[in-house]
């Protein structure tokens, strides 16, 4: 095959799977959603991100794994005015926390934002030689960045449950080793209180209060995950709103449905108004317009946490991935319709926080707690990858003598700290831990203050393959 025949059939292809002319020349448009399980770094992860796209004109040994950076095919990277669909992203604010003196790490975000940034790049191959021909030879794709807590996708399984079903399984996981001493105070309110009692609001709000300090203590004192409803744990705009005044009662074995008037039914038909009014509308407004994923999991949190909250992060894990299962039948194939998203990647963040010989384990560990269910995602055409990450590299790699023998540990400011100081990470374990590995701890893992950066999108910020988890991402978009 001749260049100018092989120049012809990579055009050919091109055009097959790219949007038209007009829409290149003018700018097309990739939706890039993140969102992650509790303390994973998501707010960060989008922050640095941002940071190091707008400095890789400048500093491109930040991003060269990003094939339009590395391949010297950027032209400016820039923050577009946004389209006000939604809340924006607070990158300026985040940026400017982490760059003060002294750093800190940004709060986490609650609701849903974005944030669109303008990236002009010089197309490779057959199509920049048509563009060179027709235009000024550069092209634009608008990055769309949307961020939205992961609590949320755990709500998806809801829509196929009743509210009695849901009950039942609900505080049986309530009752259930940590979580039982967690739930103590909801569930000594919901045992004196039946399901079929007359129906009382402040019956209902004071459970659903209680429910709701149980779900904050379960994920912020002690790591768990999977916690349903999502939005109770951030309500926003939701707080005062009747709908979500809800929380599980105990049904009997074969009660099909509470009589009406009922406390039960009271909870029940506000049970069935936030899968109507939230879950559902989340996914035909939002979720359909998504074509790229980004999944964040603190890997090395739910090993630290121990046996029981490692397993509910695979159970979170497990609930995440139906949204990203498109069957014939199933719901969010009714929910989306023809709309799919075509990359899914989910990431393993803190890399930084072991050694470079534990990475590889790291994103080993996350590849087999998705295993299987992802069997399910590739077989419907949404691709999948698995990666270790650091948003930002807050340490750096040294060894110490302990016990006789040289260990790799890494070193770090603690959050804090007046000084930096050495921590023996310990092993990462390449596969889920066996049950009677669980006797002693994994990890010990301080949260280390951020490096030393710029405000300015110059220099950018030291991190761990966001370059090659974008152009796994988005790469394609920008040939």
């Amino acid at each position: 095959m001749s260049m100018f025949e092989r120049a012809g059939a990579g055009l050919s292809e091109w055009l097959t799977n790219a949007p038209d002319m007009s829409e290149l020349v003018k700018g097309s448009t990739v939706n890039l959603a993140v969102t992650g399980l509790s303390r994973a770094g998501k707010t960060v992860f989008i922050t640095s991100l941002v940071h190091n796209l707008l400095s890789a004109l400048h500093q491109p040994h930040r991003m060269p794994l990003l094939k339009v950076v590395g391949e010297g095919r950027l032209v400016a990277a820039k923050l577009a005015p946004g389209t006000m669909a939604l809340p924006r992203f607070p990158y300026e604010r985040n940026i400017e926390r982490m760059a003060a003196s002294p750093a800190d790490w940004p709060p986490r975000t609650t609701d849903i934002s974005d944030i669109e940034i303008d990236i002009r790049f010089v197309p490779s191959g057959a199509l920049g030689f048509v563009l060179g021909r027709i235009g000024s030879g550069m092209a634009t794709l608008k990055l769309r960045i949307i961020d939205y807590p992961g609590e949320w996708l755990l709500d998806l399984p809801l829509l196929t449950q009743s509210y009695v079903d849901w009950s039942r399984a609900t505080l049986k996981l309530c009752r259930s080793g940590l979580r039982g001493g967690v739930a103590r105070d909801f569930l000594a309110f919901v045992s004196d209180r039946s399901y079929a009692a007359p129906a009382s609001n402040d019956d209902a709000r004071r459970a659903h209060e209680l429910y709701r300090d149980y779900l904050k203590a379960a994920r912020d004192t002690h790591g768990f995950s999977f916690l349903q409803p999502g939005r109770f744990l951030d309500p926003g705009a939701l707080a005062d709103r009747d709908l979500i005044c809800f929380a599980p009662l105990d049904m009997p074995e074969g009660l099909a449905r509470p009589a009406d008037g009922s406390l039960g039914a009271l909870m029940e038909r506000r049970f069935e108004a936030y899968k109507a009014e939230v879950v559902t509308p989340f996914y035909r407004q939002h979720f359909r317009n998504f074509s790229r994923q980004v999944v964040l999991v603190d890997v090395l949190g739910a090993l630290l946490a121990g046996r029981e909250v490692f397993e509910d992060t695979q159970r979170a894990l497990d609930a995440i991935l139906e949204s990203f299962r498109y069957g014939q039948s199933n719901i969010i194939s009714r929910l989306l319709g023809n709309a799919r998203i075509e990359k899914v990647l989910f990431a393993a963040t803190k890399a930084d926080h072991v050694p470079d010989v534990q990475r590889d384990h790291l994103g080993s560990l996350l590849r087999s707690m998705v295993a299987l269910p992802a069997l399910d995602v590739r077989s419907h055409n949404a691709a999948l990858d698995v990666t270790a990450i650091a948003s930002v590299i807050s340490t750096e790699e040294d060894t110490q003598e302990i016990d006789g023998h040289r260990v790799q540990v890494v070193v770090g400011k603690p959050v804090g700290s007046d000084t930096r100081a050495k921590f023996f990470i310990g092993n990462v374990p390449a596969k889920p831990p066996r049950p009677e590995a669980w006797g002693k701890p994994f990890l010990s893992i301080p949260v280390f203050e951020p490096p030393a950066i710029d405000v300015s999108p110059i220099d950018g910020i030291p991190h761990m393959n966001l370059d090659l988890a974008l152009d796994y991402l988005i790469g394609d978009r920008l040939k």
